[in-house]
């Protein structure tokens, strides 16, 4: 493998060469379709063969591995696929290493995400020759600082959990390429990344250290350690942050500052409820906060998904004060940035991510009709329209409208495909019945049932996200049970389940996995 210099040489070659082409131009939305329908992302070599057989060839010719799971009803994945993966710059990078794409319907995905601690759509992860995690790359960041985290990461290939250490340890320690690559690591997606014993305030400190030599890793690191407080902040055990008024005004009256940390600044607008200030500088924050991301909702380095999030803030705060519906003149310029977003975007796979967060938007600005006319009207345009029937279900669900949440959540298991997202799917409408219609029970029992026999060979139920959902709906089945449904239960859901625990290699990963579950049946 190159590496050191010549590595970078080698990438400023590529990149050079992409970036100056005369006949470099954008696919237009039909050809994007195509090549979606046909292969996962046209212009990379993705890997064809199995997990084992990439990682024989990384080690065979000294290449980095880059992992992207993710599945096509998942609009994180299609926002990924049609910036960061369309880009002319990753496409060079991906010549760097090898390249493996894990659909999680696919054979070895759920096992495979199983292994890797992979918690949801979309992870990547990069790997260096011998197998070993480099680091987790999060979405939500613009295409360049993707590439810069890539390159980085494959000039480096420095261990993240190595780099924690020396985090906690020794920071004065670390170089500026280590701030920039805890700074973009996906922190969310991995729980076994930081040691139970970590610091609360390692983000903090980092991000002290990481500011005279890059700006924005220090106010990066900052926001995370903000974030990682906010969800510790409970009732029961409330935060406050002091000493963090003048950081947030420094990065929140920067324009590079935030859109660098557009992922926290536009979706933790509740950080505020935790900064041990008073009213008037809490006002004061929350104004400055909405403002600075609102005012670069439209800027062209953000995707036309991340572009509209400009608005979550300012209904966040407007909303927390009142349940006053949003000014005529609020309501009107939101839904002309929602309608231009809808209109711009024609790619049915890239509306994947679009209408979702528009719908969101929508439901956030308290316009649960026009949320819910955005969602019929994708339903004959979508690749998945499962994923935005199951969305209008719980649109129904949280009216209060019972029988037509039902309906929604039925229709949404029907028109699923593939073997782990139609598991996923039926576990969500079984655990609707039991939520909406305990009564029903041979509807429950038999639903439960054909997802267990869909799954008859065993394959992967114990692992990866089919494992989690069995779980979720194993931990429903046995809150809702009664007298009436124990026996059926046992014979139809249970039982099945037992049988195939008996199928799994002793002490593989998804036998162990079967052991706990059938464990915290018995102790339920």
């Amino acid at each position: 493998m190159i590496r050191g210099p010549r590595l970078v040489l080698a990438i400023l070659a590529i990149l050079s060469a992409t970036a100056c082409s005369d006949n470099a131009r954008n696919p237009s939305p039909h050809e994007n379709e195509q090549a979606d329908a046909a292969h996962p992302v046209s212009g990379i070599d993705w890997h064809k063969g199995d997990i084992a057989a990439a990682f024989a060839q990384a080690k065979k010719e000294d290449k980095p591995v880059f992992f992207y799971w993710g599945a096509v009803w998942c609009p994180p994945c299609q926002e990924i696929k049609n910036t960061v993966f369309k880009s002319s710059e990753f496409i060079a990078l991906s010549k760097l290493f090898i390249p493996v794409y894990l659909d999680g319907d696919t054979p070895q995905a759920q096992e495979a995400g199983e292994r890797f601690g992979v918690q949801g759509y979309p992870t990547m992860i990069v790997f260096n020759s011998a197998g070993e995690e480099i680091t987790r790359i999060p979405g939500g960041i613009d295409i360049s600082r993707y590439n810069s985290v890539l390159e980085l990461s494959l000039n480096k290939l420095k261990p993240t959990k190595a780099l924690v250490q020396t985090a906690i340890k020794d920071p004065a320690s670390l170089q500026r390429s280590d701030f920039t690559q805890l700074a973009y690591y996906s922190w969310e997606q991995d729980n076994g990344a930081l040691p139970e014993d970590a610091p609360e305030n390692l983000f903090k400190e980092l991000s002290m250290y990481a500011e005279p030599y890059d700006e924005v890793a220090s106010a990066r690191l900052f926001m995370q350690y903000l974030v990682a407080a906010s969800k510790r902040n409970s009732e029961e055990h409330p935060v406050r942050i002091q000493e963090a008024n003048e950081q947030l005004r420094i990065i929140l009256s920067n324009e590079e500052l935030v859109l660098a940390c557009w992922d926290t600044l536009a979706y933790w607008p509740e950080i505020v409820e935790i900064l041990d200030v008073d009213d008037d500088q809490r006002a004061f924050i929350k104004n400055l906060w909405q403002d600075s991301v609102f005012a670069l909702r439209h800027d062209p380095s953000l995707s036309v998904s991340e572009q509209v999030a400009g608005w979550l803030p300012r209904l966040y705060y407007h909303f927390k004060e009142t349940d006053a519906p949003l000014s005529a003149e609020d309501a009107a310029s939101l839904k002309s940035d929602l309608a231009d977003a809808d209109t711009a975007t024609e790619n049915a796979f890239a509306r994947q991510s679009v209408v979702s967060q528009l719908s969101y938007i929508y439901e956030k600005a308290h316009m649960n009709d026009e949320a819910r006319a955005l969602l019929i009207a994708e339903l004959d345009r979508s690749k998945a329209p499962y994923y935005f029937m199951s969305s209008l279900a719980s649109l129904a669900e949280e009216e209060g409208k019972k029988d037509e949440a039902i309906d929604w959540y039925r229709r949404a298991f029907e028109a699923s495909t593939g073997t782990a997202t139609r598991f996923q799917w039926g576990g969500s409408y079984v655990r609707a019945l039991i939520r909406l219609a305990p009564d029903k029970d041979d509807l429950i029992i038999d639903t439960a049932a054909s997802l267990i026999k869909a799954l008859e060979d065993g394959d992967e139920i114990f692992t990866g996200r089919n494992y989690r959902v069995l779980k979720r709906l194993n931990t429903s089945l046995t809150e809702w049970e009664s007298d009436r449904t124990r026996d059926a239960l046992a014979k139809r859901f249970e039982s099945p389940i037992e049988s195939l625990c008996m199928k799994q290699a002793s002490g593989s990963m998804a036998s162990d996995n079967c052991k706990a579950l059938l464990g915290e049946k018995a102790a339920g």
